[in-house]
């Protein structure tokens, strides 16, 4: 157990039943006697000891009449009403359902007592005066027999009382609430006691208001600043504005507001708190459906969501005399969400998700003093709120789960940044490996390009492996990751990996370069666009460097092969960038023959000898020279075999200590032939749909893993394999699959034979995704007339998005 857990059981365990016992309406409603035929008499009574009296029973009433005390007997015709009871139980004289007036009366008789006493009427929903022995003692609001000067007051007051025998008289009326009438009866409080009560009251509505308001603050701050996170930006948001929504509830229930400010405007409508029963509820769920968005059925929850915004719509263009008759309603919403939500929640539990038994218990705690509030409320028993002691264990349940949260999302940024770690070293050690049998294969088949292109299509094909899961790796840990510093290093990780993937694919570009395998589609393209998009990608390195990147181009069209154009000015300004000491400069011009493309650079320039074969392939400038780190003389074969691809031309003039300047020429085509493509849009920005069901098979582990990482943290639901057993044993088990993505290579099975036997298990098509680092046209032609989309690994994260999201739910 840690230290966090033991914390929260300490506090929270002992706190509940303490506050239960001191304050709940079982313990409110002490030992009392009743009135009977209009005479109460408790002369027996000990107000230390059995505190409070409630004034319960048998009241003489007279319906339908204002009276003055004085002349009650005269007007009172024999009637007695039961109290507490509401005007809306029955049919009363001259009322109109819960609306009209009456006077009470009852004969009080107390024992004598040396202390002072002192009567609490807790909130009637009517007007009132209080009359003891003909005297006026008190009241709320304005009472008249005129609806439109009647003027209700709904604060909870104390008024003094006498011992011995007194006489009291109660005026009551009622125009604007659905629930009127005296609905818990006057108790009869030592002074001292009652004022020790409420003391003590406010004290700790005051307490909590102040955690609840601290906890809701912190979050908001949490949530400003983890507002993109897509999983946890939203659990912040709504919790913290659940906070404050509790922070005024439990504002305007603290007795030190009804006992100083008694008239105040806000004891004089219901409208604010009639708001927050049903604004409540739906951000409650919104929330709940934010933490666990696949635990609770969305269908449902949505529909009691929007039902309890049509209510708080209701309440704010109805009249008091209309909305309060939702009351037992918004209090059974209430109370029925917060079981709902239970329910849920140890879904939640079972499917192990962070924080979810924290956020169980606290409910309960919560759950049991809203039914006590609810008792209260609906005038079936006296006593005070509790529901500020369950928000507040609420709150700290709640908090403690977002911790775990938190915690969670710490400790797979740390595993994946270990994992990442370790392929980067195997990566480096298979890089190392690969090259030195590269340079000895290369030196044995320098008179055979035949043997040395399909030598270096093996390597690259066994590098893509690695390097396929550390770019999964690598996407991951960036949607981890909230520290600046720390995301830095992760984005030049990326960009150190896409460097790799380079050298991979000049790698293969020089395979099919020499096995004649490789021929340009031709597009339409904004040079100016394309130029402007390879600069950016090097300012990082020219910043660091402190080299001046300059560029300049002519507003034209271009009729070439994008991808082949994009490698060409790519190397051409990498190699620039290593050689340049302040400046490289770039320059597009377009003339009637061709367009001429210069990228010069102020280094120390290239030998004679050396310039004579710089476009050789495995030539490399540093081949001779100790500590030095250059290429592996291929980036500028393939830049002089793609330029005779793309029909132009290159060469290089060099001035030894002055720089070098590479001059290439591409002739102009017509926009008409009938090669011509379009291109392609880039990924956009976009994830799955959050609880998409992936199936993954592929027999390397490290893939696996990555696979996993990636997909859980776009909120995926995926299940991995490393074969057809195992695939089978998750449908077996009732996952069921929106998507397969699948290996081609698979030990002793091809993906296209697995994914057959999975459909033909599932008795359904299910969409499939093939991975493959194949590069043989013939197996790629046969996997694309499969009909199954075809990711070439390394696979870039944006992209398998994309497709993740054009392959979900309803697309």
């Amino acid at each position: 157990m840690t230290h966090a857990q033991k914390l929260w059981r300490s506090v929270v365990f002992p706190l509940f039943p303490v506050l239960l016992f001191v304050f709940s309406p079982v313990f409110c409603q002490a030992k009392t006697v009743r009135a009977d035929n209009g005479v109460l008499s408790a002369q027996e009574w000990n107000f230390l000891d059995n505190s409070p009296l409630a004034l319960a029973g048998e009241w003489e009433v007279i319906w339908s009449e204002l009276v003055d005390p004085a002349e009650f007997d005269a007007h009172y015709k024999g009637d007695f009403a039961s109290i507490p009871s509401g005007w809306n139980h029955g049919s009363l004289p001259g009322f109109r359902h819960s609306y009209g007036v009456a006077t009470y009366r009852v004969r009080l008789k107390l024992p004598p007592y040396n202390r002072a006493l002192a009567f609490y009427l807790n909130s009637p929903n009517a007007s009132w005066q209080l009359y003891v022995d003909d005297v006026f003692v008190g009241g709320n609001g304005v009472v008249s027999s005129n609806p439109k000067e009647d003027q209700p007051n709904y604060a909870s007051r104390i008024l003094p009382a006498q011992a011995g025998e007194s006489v009291l008289v109660l005026q009551m009326t009622n125009f604007s609430h659905a629930y009127g009438g005296l609905g818990h009866p006057i108790g009869l409080w030592d002074r001292q006691v009652l004022q020790k009560r409420l003391d003590t009251m406010s004290l700790c509505y005051v307490l909590v208001l102040g955690v609840l308001l601290s906890i809701g603050l912190f979050h908001l701050i949490f949530y400003f600043a983890d507002r993109t996170d897509r999983f946890n930006g939203p659990v912040h948001k709504w919790f913290s504005l659940l906070c404050f929504i509790l922070v005024i509830r439990i504002f305007v229930v603290i007795p030190y507001l009804y006992i100083y400010f008694p008239n105040s405007p806000y004891w004089s409508n219901l409208k604010l708190v009639y708001l927050i029963l049903f604004f409540a509820p739906a951000v409650y769920l919104l929330f709940f459906r934010a933490a666990f968005p696949t635990q609770f059925p969305a269908k449902a929850t949505r529909a009691i969501i929007i039902f309890s915004f049509i209510m708080v719509g209701f309440v704010l263009v109805t009249p008091e005399l209309i909305y309060t008759y939702t009351r037992d309603l918004s209090i059974t919403l209430n109370v029925s969400v917060i079981f709902y939500s239970l329910v849920f929640t140890i879904k939640a539990i079972r499917a192990k998700e962070p924080g979810a038994a924290a956020i169980l218990v606290s409910n309960f705690i919560f759950l049991l003093t809203a039914l006590n509030d609810a008792v209260i409320y609906t005038g079936n028993a006296n006593g005070f709120d509790l529901a500020p002691f369950g928000v507040l264990v609420l709150g700290m349940g709640y908090s403690y789960a977002l911790l775990l949260r938190l915690q969670r999302s710490f400790h797979d940024a740390r595993r994946t940044s270990r994992a990442l770690k370790t392929l980067n070293l195997e990566l480096e050690k298979k890089v190392f490996d690969r090259t030195r049998a590269f340079k000895a294969a290369a030196a044995r088949a320098e008179n055979s390009a035949q043997q040395g292109a399909q030598f270096i299509a093996a390597a690259s094909h066994d590098l893509r492996q690695p390097l396929h899961a550390l770019a999964l790796f690598n996407s991951a840990l960036k949607r981890k990751v909230k520290n600046a510093a720390v995301m830095e290093l992760v984005e030049k990780q990326g960009r150190t990996i896409g460097n790799l993937g380079a050298l991979l694919q000049d790698t293969l570009d020089t395979a099919r370069i020499e096995t004649k395998n490789k021929e340009p589609v031709w597009s339409s393209i904004e040079l100016s666009s394309l130029l402007a998009e390879i600069a950016d990608g090097f300012g990082i390195q020219a910043e660091k460097q402190n080299i001046k990147l300059s560029l300049s181009c002519d507003n034209a069209i271009l009729v070439t092969d994008p991808g082949m154009l994009q490698r060409i000015l790519s190397n051409l300004i990498d190699n620039a960038l290593k050689a340049a000491r302040k400046t490289v400069k770039v320059e597009a011009v377009y003339t009637p023959d061709c367009w001429t493309i210069t990228i010069a650079d102020d280094g120390l320039g290239v030998a004679k000898e050396d310039a004579s074969r710089i476009f050789e392939s495995y030539f490399s400038l540093h081949d001779e020279e100790p500590g030095t780190k250059g290429g592996y003389g291929l980036g500028l074969y393939v830049v002089k075999e793609f330029t005779r691809l793309l029909e132009g031309s290159i060469k290089i003039v060099s001035t030894s200590k002055t720089g070098s300047t590479f001059l290439l020429k591409l002739p102009h085509r017509s926009t008409g032939q009938e090669d011509l493509v379009d291109i392609s849009e880039p990924y956009p920005n976009v994830l799955p749909a959050p609880g998409m069901c992936i199936l993954v098979i592929d027999d390397e582990p490290d893939i696996l893993d990555a696979m996993g990482i990636l997909l859980t943290s776009w909120e995926c639901v995926c299940r991995t394999a490393n074969g057809l057993d195992q695939a089978l044993d998750h449908l077996s088990t009732g996952f069921e699959p929106q998507l397969l993505i699948v290996d081609f290579h698979l030990f002793g099975t091809d993906g296209l034979s697995v994914i057959e036997k999975l459909r033909h298990h599932m008795r359904e098509d299910v969409p499939a995704l093939i991975v493959t680092g194949e590069t043989e046209a013939s197996i790629l032609a046969k996997i694309r007339s499969s009909g199954h989309r075809v990711l070439q690994k390394p696979v870039d994260p944006d992209q398998l998005s994309m497709l993740l999201r054009s392959q979900g739910p309803g697309r």
